[in-house]
């Protein structure tokens, strides 16, 4: 990709630097890249094949006579259409600033880091709003609501979960990831049923010191995937309000996408469609001089959008807690 104007430099040392702190640093707050990983198109607009039941289910008949035609499938998938947006943030570099804090930072890398965690907010929201927030999922109501820790039986919810999905998509739970707020967590930690469960296999072990990865073994999925992630919904300037991205009171098991290099036909709930055409990578950095206000501005851009790959339930539960 060059840069439309010869006063803009393509930075992608800076793109590394990106890179560097969304898989390590933010890694732990930001799960929109594994819930929805990149799949790169060529066209900022088209239609993409989306799995369904009828192609994925159905047992076709192979009985062959000699001489005979062979019977065929027709094979057809559904049919969704993306439309990448353009997004964009700059953050200017006065001479001020950089002299200022010199001693203590390096100025473009601090500045890099900010607007790499602005565009992993904005797409996080953005996956959480199709997949878990997404209320046109069908939806199940737990035996008893979690927070009444005495009597709620989380696992057995997430059990039945799982064996539902097993039985749509014919997948084992072993691929299965949980997708839960972190509220939902602590209220799935704070109940009887796993305080019981987790001394027997756990022993030592408080359920509230329990990890993501042995949760999955007790639920004999893959993963669980805990969303932490919050922003401030209040326009700058005004008092600050917390929001939750993954909007507690619901949790999602799902299966995701093996990662980047996963094809389209292999059952997944959501990818993030990347324009690479316009930015042939996530995320890209630009840079340029203003000297109207005496800075390097620096650019973060991506070109993107996030949809669902598979029929609706069909690599999804989404269970009401």
């Amino acid at each position: 990709m060059r840069p439309e104007s010869t006063s803009i430099s393509l930075r992608r040392d800076l793109s590394e630097v990106s890179q560097e702190y969304a898989a390590s640093r933010a890694a732990a707050r930001f799960i929109g890249r594994r819930v929805a990983p990149i799949f790169r198109v060529d066209e900022q607009t088209a239609n993409y094949p989306i799995i369904n039941r009828e192609a994925f289910k159905k047992m076709a008949d192979m009985a062959h006579a000699d001489g005979a035609a062979f019977n065929r499938i027709i094979g057809e998938f559904g049919a969704g259409t993306y439309s990448c947006d353009d997004h964009g943030l700059e953050y200017p570099l006065t001479v001020r600033r950089v002299r200022r804090y010199r001693t203590f930072i390096d100025a473009e890398q601090a500045g890099t880091r900010i607007l790499t965690h602005q565009a992993l907010l904005r797409h996080e929201k953005a996956v959480a709003d199709v997949t878990l927030n997404n209320t046109d999922f069908t939806t199940t109501g737990a035996a008893t609501v979690w927070s009444t820790s005495a009597t709620a039986v989380p696992l057995d919810d997430l059990i039945t979960g799982a064996n539902t999905l097993e039985d749509k998509v014919g997948i084992p739970r072993s691929e299965f990831s949980l997708i839960i707020p972190r509220a939902d967590f602590a209220e799935m930690m704070a109940t009887t049923q796993v305080t019981n469960k987790s001394t027997y296999t756990y022993p030592g072990v408080q359920p509230a010191e329990l990890t993501a990865a042995q949760v999955a073994a007790m639920l004999q999925i893959k993963e669980v995937l805990i969303c932490s992630g919050v922003y401030d919904s209040a326009p700058e300037g005004e008092t600050e309000s917390n929001a939750q991205i993954w909007t507690a009171g619901a949790v999602m098991l799902a299966i995701l996408a093996a990662g980047e290099d996963a094809p389209l036909e292999m059952p997944a709930v959501a990818r993030t469609m990347l324009w690479t055409r316009n930015t042939p990578d996530l995320p890209i950095f630009e840079s340029y001089r203003d000297d109207a206000i005496r800075a390097d501005v620096l650019r973060v851009l991506d070109d993107t959008d996030e949809v669902l790959t598979a029929e609706l339930d069909l690599c999804a539960y989404r269970l009401s807690t």
